[in-house]
């Protein structure tokens, strides 16, 4: 089934060319498993939408089971595979320096989707704020993925933290528990207008999450009288 994804253009304050434009995609929220298994009932599936909760949650299981056993997972949708990284001093595992990892990537089917999926362009956005995308400064990855204890660069435009409003901040929003992590101010190293540097910490709890930042910036000494909102268009995965 070929998909059309609708985005917007934004100016590209990265470059001095103001022709130069970037897409964004038009978001339209974020779902999970249960939001998943409610579209595929209201597609007429004929199977109990608890039995069908329970096979994916056993499948996602499995799945995390057999990466974690050193198997290499290929669901047709994604490759799993442990990675470890670190330095090892003294021959032994040290949770202060070493890391295990599970890249996910594309698989076969996700990457057939991805090219047959065509772009409609719905003109220039007209909110200065967006998220272009975020990258995990120890693996490089932009697909989402940002590791604990490790930074992440999140690149836009208005994007900088400032203003006096108590909800203004950098936010990841649990999707599985609803709770929000907000950063504290030590672990934005870099605030500027187009590129925010995060510590992301060790502690954090791993998941799939919503990023947005709150900020009353303008782009001059005055501050906006309320905070606007910025959301990240794919969903973030702390690993």
């Amino acid at each position: 089934m070929a998909h059309k994804l609708k985005a917007w253009l934004v100016k590209n304050n990265l470059t001095p060319d103001p022709t130069d434009y970037v897409g964004m995609v038009e978001s339209f929220g974020s779902t999970s498993a249960e939001g998943l298994i409610d579209e595929l009932v209201n597609d007429g599936m004929e199977l109990k939408r608890e039995t069908v909760l329970d096979v994916v949650t056993r499948y996602n299981r499995k799945c995390i089971d057999m990466a974690l056993r050193g198997y290499n997972v290929n669901t047709g949708l994604v490759h799993l595979h442990a990675t470890i990284k670190g330095v090892f001093h003294n021959k032994t595992w040290n949770p202060e320096t070493n890391l295990l990892h599970v890249s996910v990537s594309q698989g076969a089917e996700l990457r057939k989707a991805v090219a047959a999926t065509t772009v409609e362009i719905m003109g220039e956005h007209a909110d200065p704020i967006a998220i272009f995308g975020i990258t995990d400064m120890s693996t490089g990855k932009i697909d989402g993925t940002i590791t604990r204890g490790f930074n992440a660069e999140i690149k836009g435009t208005y994007i900088k933290v400032a203003g006096d409003d108590p909800t203004v901040g950098v936010y990841l929003r649990n999707l599985e528990t609803d709770d929000d992590f907000k950063f504290p101010a030590v672990n934005i190293a870099l605030n500027e207008r187009s590129r925010l540097l995060l510590l992301v910490p060790p502690t954090l709890t791993e998941g799939t999450y919503e990023l947005r930042v709150v900020t009353q910036f303008t782009g001059s000494n005055k501050t906006l009288n309320h905070p606007r909102i910025a959301t990240l268009g794919v969903n973030v995965q702390v690993v």
